[in-house]
């Protein structure tokens, strides 16, 4: 089990926000209209799914037993905002608000001094999960503002 309930506490918060997150990308994707769009979201939907079941792991095995290998190649409190009929550029910017807050999270547990430095490990693997996968679905934003 991990180090103190402090830790427990910390990754049962990370595990809501990308559960809520995942399901949030989802919707997404079904939202959308076309594959440009809906195929990234519903990517982005598996890697967060991703992420919270690498948190989960460490909670029910501990550090001690916890797989090394990369996270991004296991790919699998946030809502997409819904509105009649949206646009894919219009999805996409509401998955792209949502990052920030589970983005600010991830970053808010890797400043806490009380994390112990196994769950520390754990929680820096899946933030570079996070923030990769944010930096393409801003790509995608920028893509669909743009146009074609």
């Amino acid at each position: 089990m991990p180090a103190n309930a402090h830790d427990v506490e910390r990754i049962e918060t990370l595990i809501a926000y990308a559960s809520a997150n995942a399901e949030a990308y989802r919707e997404a994707a079904n939202d959308a209209e076309g594959f440009r769009a809906a195929a990234p979201l519903a990517h982005r939907a598996q890697e967060r799914q991703a992420v919270a079941a690498h948190l989960q792991a460490y909670l029910r095995a501990g550090p001690a037993d916890e797989s090394s290998g990369d996270l991004t190649l296991r790919a699998p409190v946030v809502a997409v905002r819904r509105a009649a009929a949206p646009t894919d550029a219009e999805v996409v910017e509401a998955a792209v608000r949502d990052e920030g807050e589970l983005q600010a999270a991830f970053e808010a547990a890797l400043d806490d001094r009380a994390l112990s430095a196994p769950a520390r490990e754990t929680v820096l693997k899946a933030y570079v999960a996070v923030r990769t996968g944010t930096d393409q679905i801003r790509d995608l934003r920028r893509a669909l503002r743009d146009g074609p």
